[in-house]
Formats: structure tokens, C-alpha cells, sequence
């Protein structure tokens, strides 16, 4: 990748980032490396586009098609996105909670590994993102946990998302369940 970008080849170094974090992920259960991180931001500061009009740079940066759910993205994307958030915070009052969703087997121990926990990863993806509105943002961090950026919300309104998540996870018997963390994103200023 670090080869493409430096021969200014930057779609085939974006193609080969994006299959090489989804590989990592969907085979190991790993995130990227900071390396891999590192790399990408690497090729977002270098790439340059043509030339353009405000108009038609606009409809390029439309989302295509109408938002269903929550924004589901990657693990680098999230990161800027937590990033500008808490820069915004400064200025905008906004509250901002970041919430962890683990999936727990019946004894309560967070799910690693197994061939259920795919199935049941999927299944809690849905529940999050039909559970939360357009403008929150999720990710799968890892095989069986996913991150949740819930903004201009209170404590309360996390507890009240936790028990619609829960609805649409839960089924019947069920044995696994999710834990969920929930911290507040606060902008803290250099002194």
C-alpha cells in the first residue's frame, strides 16, 4: 500500500487498504494496525482530486441512496468522526456518549470466538442500527463487540436505547445477552 500511494496510485492503494482491514477483521478478529492506520492517513492527506465546481464536488460527497438506520462505518472513519466530535464539543454544548456493546455468553463472559458468535454479532449489528437514529454512528470493533456514538443525548436516553437494543436481540430463551459501557465524550482543553 505504502508503495502505491508513493507512486501516486491512490484508488488501488484505498481498494487494497479496504480489503486488507475487512480480511483482518472477518478472518482474525482483528482491528487494522496502527501501521495500517497510519498508512491510510498517509494516503487521505496525498490524494488530490481534479479540479472541480462546489456543485459537483457536493453531489460527490452526497450519500447515495435514503440513510436506513444508524451510520455503520469503519474503524478509521469512526475515529475522525470521534475526533471532530469532540472538537465540536468546545463550542456546541452538545452532550455525546460513547457506548461499548459486548456480547456475553450465559455465565457473562464476553464472546471471543465460536460459530455462534457471527451469527449473533450480525444480529446485534441490526438491533443497534435500527435501535438508534441516522445521525449516530456505529462500528464492529471487533468479533463481538461493536462501538456507538450517541450524540446529543442524556445518560437516561443511553439506558432507554440499551432496553430497544435489547428487544430486538432477545429472543426466546436465549442464552447470550449484551453488556454495555457507556462513557460520556468530553472535550478537555490544553492548559
Amino acid at each position: 500500500m505504502e508503495a502505491m500511494v508513493a507512486l501516486g496510485r491512490y484508488e488501488e492503494a484505498t481498494d487494497l487498504y479496504a480489503d486488507t482491514a475487512e480480511r483482518y477483521f472477518e478472518e482474525r478478529g482483528l482491528k487494522p494496525s496502527k501501521r495500517l492506520l497510519d498508512s491510510m492517513n498517509q494516503l487521505g492527506n496525498q490524494v488530490m482530486h481534479s479540479y472541480d465546481v462546489l456543485d459537483n464536488i457536493q453531489h460527490n460527497l452526497e450519500e447515495k441512496g435514503i440513510p436506513k438506520g444508524a451510520y455503520l462505518c469503519s474503524y478509521p472513519t469512526f475515529r475522525g468522526i470521534y475526533h471532530h466530535l469532540v472538537r465540536m464539543l468546545e463550542w456546541s454544548g452538545q452532550s455525546i456518549y460513547l457506548m461499548l456493546c459486548t456480547i456475553v455468553d450465559s455465565k457473562g463472559r464476553p464472546m471471543k470466538e465460536g460459530a455462534m458468535l457471527e451469527g449473533l454479532a450480525k444480529r446485534l449489528e441490526e438491533s443497534i442500527c435500527t435501535s438508534i437514529r441516522n445521525s449516530d454512528v456505529v462500528n464492529h470493533y471487533s468479533k463481538g463487540q461493536y462501538l456507538v456514538l450517541l450524540i446529543n443525548t442524556t445518560r437516561e436516553d443511553c439506558a432507554v436505547i440499551q432496553k430497544r437494543i435489547n428487544y430486538k436481540f432477545l429472543t426466546d430463551r436465549q442464552r447470550t445477552g449484551v453488556r454495555y459501557y457507556v462513557n460520556s465524550v468530553v472535550y478537555e482543553k490544553d492548559l
